[in-house]
């Protein structure tokens, strides 16, 4: 990956931060250790590992099985994804949505940017 890819990618992970701590409040940092140890890209969302990706050519089934490769156990992998001037959007395990107990994360659900950010005031309340 070349280093204008990398400051995409870093500019991105900062941008959904900003958002999610705007709305959600708290702390969401990037993980800068996910170069080296891998992991997902964002922290302080609890129980969501969040991977980001903004590209304009979309590989949402790739992206989708990194961010559950990625995601510890115990955790909800979530997926922003963005083209240029276009929306955020939101891939969720639709388990988690449904709260069945089926582990698999195969069949997802798309939400915007504010829907995750109802859905994880939900999940903090609830922690």
């Amino acid at each position: 990956m070349g280093a204008a890819q990398r400051r995409k990618g870093a500019t991105a992970e900062r941008e959904v931060a900003n958002l999610l701590a705007d709305q959600l409040g708290g702390d969401v940092v990037r993980n800068l250790e996910q170069t080296r140890n891998g992991g997902h890209d964002l922290l302080g969302v609890d129980p969501f590992a969040i991977e980001v990706k903004r590209c304009e050519t979309l590989a949402i089934p790739q992206w989708w099985r990194q961010a559950c490769e990625q995601c510890p156990e115990g955790q909800v992998p979530a997926l922003f994804y963005r083209q240029s001037r276009q929306p955020w959007r939101v891939i969720l395990p639709l388990r988690y949505m449904l709260d069945t107990s089926d582990n698999g994360v195969d069949e997802t659900c798309q939400v915007t940017i504010d829907g995750f950010c109802l859905i994880a005031r939900e999940a903090l309340h609830a922690a």
